[in-house]
C-alpha cells in the first residue's frame, strides 16, 4: 500500500520544535462535556427571533469537537428544525438539524464548526434557535451534549 503523505499534527509531532507547535486539543487533549436540557413551553415558545443558551461558557481556546442533540418530548411543533450555534454565527455548528421527538442528531454538521477554536468575544456560549424564519418550535424538551477539547 502506498504512503501519499503525513497528516499535519503527525508531520509536526515527528520534528517537534518551536516552529511546530501544535494547538492545544489536537493532538492528546482532554475532552469535557457540558451537558443540558432545554424545556420549551407554550408560553415561552422558540420562535424565530428567540433562542435558549445552553451548557456553560466555554474557555477562550477551546475546541467544540462534537454535539449531540435530542428532542425528547413528543409534542415538538411541526417546524422543529433548529440550528446551534453562538451569538457571533448562529449556525456555525448545526445547519437546520430535527429536533423531533426520538431524534437524535450528532455534529458539527456544518464545516466552520469543525476545529473551530473559540476566540473569547461572542463565542463562548452555545445556542439552539428555529432554522428559518417564522417556524416556532412550540413545546418539548430539548437534550444536548458539548463536547470541548482545552489543553
Amino acid at each position: 500500500m502506498a504512503k501519499y503523505a503525513d497528516g499535519l499534527n503527525y508531520a509536526k509531532t515527528l520534528d517537534p520544535s518551536s516552529a511546530n507547535i501544535i494547538d492545544p486539543g489536537l493532538i492528546g487533549g482532554k475532552v469535557r462535556v457540558f451537558q443540558d436540557t432545554a424545556t420549551i413551553t407554550a408560553a415561552t415558545n422558540m420562535n424565530s427571533s428567540g433562542y435558549v443558551i445552553v451548557g456553560g461558557k466555554l474557555p477562550t481556546g477551546s475546541q467544540v469537537v462534537k454535539i449531540t442533540m435530542a428532542g425528547v418530548a413528543t409534542t415538538l411543533g411541526s417546524s422543529s428544525n433548529v440550528i446551534i450555534g453562538d451569538e457571533g454565527d448562529d449556525d456555525r455548528y448545526m445547519t437546520s438539524v430535527s429536533c423531533a421527538a426520538s431524534k437524535v442528531v450528532e455534529g458539527p454538521t456544518a464545516a466552520s464548526g469543525i476545529y473551530y477554536s473559540v476566540t473569547g468575544t461572542t463565542d463562548n456560549y452555545i445556542r439552539i434557535k428555529t432554522a428559518t424564519l417564522g417556524s416556532i418550535v412550540s413545546s418539548g424538551t430539548i437534550k444536548v451534549s458539548i463536547f470541548y477539547v482545552v489543553e
